[in-house]
């Protein structure tokens, strides 16, 4: 996967509403995933999650609008993550920080004694402070304010899912006019790490 082309690749989209920073003590509530390859919305996955640990707080349901009648007779997130897990085989995630959906994720993965997720992962967050060191802040409602991408809905798993995907292409439009088009290299961008590039061939707008 990492020496395909941005055309070739197939990416995920990932985003987790939870009910708090840490997985050990906090649940995941939503679960929102696009498969996209070569300008094309492949399929979409979507499920709200009943919490391991009680009532939603309540400043949940006010930031997100998920309310505890939404979740409790959903699934469990053990019941979830295999159709989960199928969903993103062979493909390159892509999520607005990332590491944090996939720290609830691997969490909740040991503890039914899973193998971890391992596929290649992007941070649009990372990738952004990496290209574009000019915007001040690298939030996803900021970088979609600058490419101007409505973002109605924020904070829920879907809707940001689908703002990450729109500011992510963005950016590999940028990334194509400097001749940078594999897995790999955008990869190794947003880890920091330095690439060989060619001159700009056009101006970015």
């Amino acid at each position: 996967m990492y020496r395909l082309t941005i055309d070739e690749a197939v990416f995920t989209v990932i985003d987790l509403e939870t009910t708090g920073f840490n997985p050990e003590n906090n649940s995941i509530i939503e679960i929102a995933a696009i498969k996209y390859q070569g300008n094309i919305i492949v399929d979409k996955f979507w499920q709200l999650v009943k919490p391991d640990f009680g009532l939603l707080p309540s400043h949940i349901t006010q930031l997100t609008g998920i309310t505890n009648a939404m979740v409790v007779d959903q699934p469990k997130i053990e019941d979830v993550l295999p159709d989960f897990l199928r969903f993103i085989k062979n493909t390159i995630i892509v999520g607005h920080n990332v590491g944090f959906d996939l720290s609830f994720l691997n969490y909740n993965l040991k503890k039914l004694n899973k193998q971890i997720i391992k596929n290649p992962h992007i941070c649009t967050d990372a990738l952004a402070r990496r290209i574009m060191p000019d915007i001040d802040s690298k939030s996803l409602s900021n970088l979609a304010y600058h490419f101007n991408i409505p973002f109605p809905k924020q904070h829920r798993a879907m809707s940001d899912a689908e703002v990450t995907l729109k500011v992510f292409l963005k950016m590999l439009d940028f990334l194509q006019d400097y001749n940078v088009n594999r897995v790999i290299d955008i990869i190794k961008l947003s880890e920091g790490k330095k690439i060989n590039y060619k001159e700009k061939r056009k101006r970015y707008v």
